[in-house]
């Protein structure tokens, strides 16, 4: 885990904590949710609250008016604590952390399922049902189609990969055939 992680994990946990201790947690998600987007949408925000031509007052004001007026305060308390630490630049990171701790605790698990064709309904509800057993989590899914699979699935899911590709089936029969002797008979 770099520093950054470390950091970034911190101050994300502290503010999971709290808006936990305050009944807050799905508010306080839609706050950091909404400011996420914003900065997805508008790349040069992130940038611009690092940056040390700006004063930290510049900053947070650029950050109420990003929010606006019904933000939730502990987000905005938040927001202006890390730019008074010079933290902003974790802010994503931060953000992905508390949704991944929101998860956890709501019993959720996020999985991505890459395919070479587009899945059918049917299919991608079995995929989703097979997961939730083998999770016992709900599972939110994102599916992709990535024609370089050939045929088959990959689900990336709590950090792990699970992979019933075509091609990677194909690899572990050739590393079981070479690994099979063969006995000439005399």
């Amino acid at each position: 885990m770099t520093d950054d992680t470390r950091v970034a994990r911190k101050y994300a946990t502290a503010l999971f904590d709290l808006a936990n201790r305050l009944g807050q947690l799905r508010p306080v998600w839609g706050d950091l949710s909404a400011l996420a987007a914003a900065i997805e949408q508008e790349r040069r925000l992130l940038p611009v609250l690092s940056s040390p031509q700006l004063s930290p007052e510049q900053k947070k004001e650029l950050i109420a008016r990003a929010l606006g007026a019904s933000a939730h305060a502990l987000v905005r308390n938040f927001l202006n604590f890390l730019i008074d630490k010079g933290r902003t630049s974790a802010l994503l990171r931060m953000i992905q952390i508390y949704r991944e701790l929101l998860d956890e605790i709501e019993g959720i698990v996020r999985a991505t399922i890459t395919t070479a064709v587009p899945l059918p309904d049917a299919e991608r509800d079995q995929i989703i049902t097979r997961l939730e057993k083998l999770s016992g989590k709900s599972v939110q899914s994102h599916t992709l189609v990535d024609p370089a699979l050939l045929g088959g699935v990959v689900v990336l899911m709590g950090g792990e990969m699970i992979d019933h590709t075509v091609r990677h089936d194909l690899e572990r029969l050739r590393e079981t055939l070479s690994a099979v002797k063969v006995h000439h008979a005399a």
